[in-house]
C-alpha cells in the first residue's frame, strides 16, 4: 500500500495551519507509539528519525539521526541478517525505496554494547503526489523473546529424544545378563556354585533396574511438586558417610581414590536424611562417571559463615564453558573429550539441585574446561538449635 502525503492544495480545502497541525499531532502519535517506529525524511535515508520505542530499542537518544549511510556518521547499531553485516543497498529502508515496494524483513539489530535483538521490521515507501518517493517508513517488532523460545522449544526437543534413546539403551543394559544368568540357572542342574553366580548378577542388576525406576519417579514427582521432606535436626556427618557408602563399591571398581575431609564436631542442620544423602551421592555418582581410572574424588563439608557448605571436586574430564550454564538442566549429559559414550539419563544434577533447593539450599558447579575437573558446591542453612 502506497502512502502519499500532500501538505498543501488538500481537497478538504483545510489552510496550511491545519495541516501543520494535524503534522504536529502525527509526529506526536507516532513518537509516543508503543511500538518501534523509524521514519526516512529523505530518499537517501540521510536523516532517519526513531521514536521513543525504537531509541530505547536501540539504545540511543530519540533526538539521534539513526541513519545507517549519514555522511561522516559512525552508526550506534549494526544491521545484520544470520549473523552477518548488511551492505547499504539491502539496508531495509534502502532496499524498499530502490525497488519502490513494501519490504517485510527478519534482521538482527547489534546494539553497542553488544546485545543482539531479532527484529520483524516492515518497511513502506513514502511519495508525494508526483508519486516521488521522499522517504519511507518502517515499524519494528522485537521477536527477540519468540526466537528464544523456539530455540528453548528445539533444545528441550533434542534432549528428549537423547533421553529416551539413553533410557532404552540404560533399560536394556541390565536385560542381557538378567536373561544369561537365567539361562545359567536352567543349565546348571542345581549346581550352587552356578546359581550363586546367577543370583549375584541377577541381584546386581535389579538393583540398578530399581535405581534407574527410583530416579524416573523422582524427576516425576519434583516436576509436579509432589516431594514431601521429613526434615529434622541431623549431623551432616551422617549424611556424608550414608553418601560414601552407596557411592564407595562405584568407586571402587572404576578405580578411582576417594578423599574425605570433614569436621571433627559435629555440624547440624534441618534436613531430610534420606533426600540430602541421595543428592550428595549424585554428585559423586556423576564424580565417578566422568573422572578416569586412577583420578580423585574429594568429598569435603566445613562450617562456612553460618552456612554448611558441602564441595564434590574430581579430576575428571571436565565441563566445556558452554556447558556450565546448563549443567543441571534435565536430560544435560556432559561432554566427553575422548569421545566416549557415558551411562546415565542425565536426571542425576537436576536431581541433585531441585533436593537442596527444597532444603533452602543452592548448589553451584564450577569448572575451568575440558580436563580441567569439576568441583560442585552445595550451601545450607545451619541449624544452631
Amino acid at each position: 500500500m502506497a502512502i502519499s502525503f500532500e501538505f498543501f492544495g488538500s481537497s478538504t480545502g483545510a489552510n496550511a495551519n491545519e495541516l501543520r497541525g494535524r503534522l504536529r499531532r502525527l509526529e506526536a502519535l507516532i513518537d509516543h507509539a508503543p511500538v518501534p517506529i523509524a521514519i526516512a525524511h529523505d530518499a537517501e535515508c540521510r536523516m532517519v528519525s526513531a521514536n521513543e520505542a525504537l531509541a530505547h530499542l536501540l539504545g540511543v537518544s530519540p533526538d539521534e539521526n539513526i541513519s545507517m549511510t549519514a555522511d561522516g556518521q559512525t552508526p550506534k547499531y549494526r544491521i545484520q541478517r544470520d549473523g552477518k553485516d548488511l551492505p547499504p543497498r539491502e539496508l531495509p529502508m534502502r532496499y524498499a525505496m530502490a525497488h519502490r515496494k513494501s519490504v517485510r524483513n527478519n534482521i538482527e539489530i547489534v546494539r553497542a554494547d553488544g546485545t543482539v535483538r531479532y527484529i520483524q521490521n516492515d518497511v513502506e515507501p513514502l511519495y508525494d503526489s508526483d508519486g516521488t518517493i521522499i522517504g519511507c517508513v518502517a515499524v519494528c517488532v522485537d521477536i527477540t523473546e519468540q526466537r528464544r523460545a523456539e530455540r528453548l522449544l528445539r533444545e528441550a526437543d533434542r534432549r528428549k529424544d537423547e533421553f529416551l534413546a539413553s533410557l532404552s539403551h540404560e533399560l536394556r543394559n541390565p536385560l542381557v545378563p538378567l536373561r544369561n544368568a537365567l539361562d545359567e540357572l536352567r543349565r546348571s542342574g542345581g549346581d550352587p556354585l552356578v546359581a550363586g553366580r546367577a543370583y549375584a548378577v541377577m541381584e546386581r542388576q535389579l538393583f540398578h533396574l530399581g535405581r534407574l525406576t527410583d530416579d524416573l519417579l523422582d524427576v516425576s514427582r519434583i516436576t509436579r511438586n509432589k516431594i514431601d521432606l521429613r526434615r529434622e535436626r541431623i549431623d551432616i556427618r551422617v549424611v556424608l558417610h550414608s553418601a560414601i557408602e552407596t557411592t564407595q563399591p562405584l568407586i571402587a571398581v572404576a578405580g578411582q581414590i576417594l578423599t574425605v575431609d570433614m569436621p571433627r564436631e559435629s555440624v547440624w542442620v534441618h534436613a531430610d536424611f534420606t533426600r540430602l544423602a541421595q543428592a550428595i551421592s549424585n554428585l559423586m555418582n556423576n564424580a565417578v562417571k566422568y573422572t578416569p581410572r586412577g583420578g580423585r574424588i574429594t568429598l569435603r563439608a566445613a562450617d562456612d559463615d553460618g552456612d554448611v557448605m558441602i564441595s564434590v571436586s574430581d579430576t575428571g574430564v571436565g565441563i566445556s564453558p558452554s556447558v556450565l550454564p546448563h549443567i543441571f538442566d534435565l536430560f544435560m549429559q556432559g561432554d566427553d573429550p575422548t569421545g566416549q559414550p557415558r551411562d546415565g539419563l542425565g536426571i542425576g544434577l537436576t536431581l541433585a539441585r531441585r533436593l537442596i533447593e527444597l532444603h533452602d539450599g543452592r548448589i553451584q558447579a564450577m569448572s575451568d574446561g575440558p580436563g580441567t575437573g569439576a568441583t560442585f558446591i552445595i550451601r545450607l542453612p545451619r541449624s544452631d538449635r
